[in-house]
């Protein structure tokens, strides 16, 4: 099946190109867009005896530079580029990266880019930028939830999107190598030696449509990767959905790691709901996750999300947004960097895009 996406997707796009006469197109051109998000917390914790006092407040930032740009061929073919900048010093400066080809068969990338599973996969709505019970940016106890299939992450692969037919969209990658990401491995080297993850392959399908004043979007996703050395193939698979109408939006994500790096029954599931509620420029929410994970050995642990807040927008692309998220888990110790216990964090921030 890893051989059939793979032939499949090379042979789409290689046709298309070899079908393509002599273009007049405009050579690229790069633009610039991308987003900031900052944020002010304040904690009130609960953590074990004999934990060393940290430091209670934080100003932090997130956000990434994009240069784009793309061009359209005399035969209608689409060709462009994605280069995604860090905006804070970081191990990897330079984020997602690749290139895209698309008509009317669909679109081809190649590069490094999240998995189809991950990309079309719908969950709970978060009330706030930032920060989110299900795939946030900010992790401020060190306790992240999420539904999202992320066993690839940003490892280099080759991925097609189909066109979108009454609603229903389809989608599927191929990696050669789990372990490998641009920039992590020197393209005048040898092939690294065979270790961790080795090749892979993701499936997804998503279901997106408007049925009067509801808005209707569902997904699901599977994906698996071979372990050197392992007796088990290490597997995700993921359901989603979200509902809009009159002002509501309703959600919720599950997704399951199985066999978790070839360890047989080391497994690990988890779940958000969420509800906003919004008119104009403003709206209010709650979002909940939980992830349990279950050991090959030993006894299952709990990790639970609260977030309640609300967001407004100032102007096009400035959101001015606050509220508290609550913490818990079933950890007994906590680190330096994963907070045991409960947590309350009260947060305001800003989110820009542009």
């Amino acid at each position: 099946m890893k051989k059939a996406i793979l032939g499949t997707t090379a042979l789409v796009a290689v046709g298309a190109l070899a079908a393509a006469p002599a273009s007049a197109a405009e050579k690229i051109a790069l633009g610039v867009g991308g987003y900031m998000q900052s944020t002010y917390f304040y904690q009130n914790s609960d953590e074990p005896a004999g934990t060393p006092s940290r430091i209670s407040d934080r100003v932090t930032q997130e956000g990434e530079i994009f240069f784009t740009g793309s061009t359209t061929l005399d035969n209608g073919l689409k060709v462009g580029v994605n280069v995604q900048l860090e905006a804070y010093q970081a191990t990897d400066q330079i984020d997602e990266t690749y290139i895209f080809i698309e008509g009317s068969f669909g679109r081809v990338l190649l590069g490094s880019e999240d998995s189809a599973a991950y990309l079309m996969h719908y969950t709970s709505p978060s009330p706030v930028p930032m920060y989110s019970a299900d795939s946030a940016n900010i992790y401020p106890t060190g306790q992240g939830n999420t539904t999202r299939p992320n066993l690839f992450s940003d490892t280099d692969k080759v991925t097609y999107f189909s066109p979108r037919f009454a609603g229903f969209q389809l989608g599927a990658s191929y990696v050669p190598d789990g372990t490998s990401e641009s920039g992590q491995h020197s393209q005048y080297a040898a092939p690294q030696y065979k270790s961790g993850n080795d090749r892979g392959y993701s499936v997804a399908a998503n279901y997106v449509n408007k049925f009067g004043m509801f808005d209707l979007a569902v997904s699901a996703g599977y994906q698996s990767v071979d372990v050197n050395g392992a007796s088990e193939d290490y597997s995700e698979y993921a359901f989603g959905a979200s509902v809009g109408i009159a002002g509501f939006t309703v959600g919720g994500g599950y997704g399951v790691d199985k066999d978790i790096a070839g360890v047989k029954d080391d497994d690990r599931k988890a779940w958000s709901a969420g509800v906003t509620y919004g008119m104009g420029p403003w709206s209010v929410g709650v979002q909940y996750s939980k992830t349990t994970d279950e050991p090959a050995a030993g006894g299952d642990s709990d990790a639970t999300t609260w977030i309640v807040g609300g967001q407004y927008t100032l102007g096009p692309g400035i959101t001015a947004f606050g509220g508290v998220q609550f913490d818990d888990n079933d950890l007994a110790a906590s680190t330096a960097n994963r907070m045991a216990g409960d947590t309350q964090t009260f947060f305001v921030g800003t989110a820009l895009s542009f």
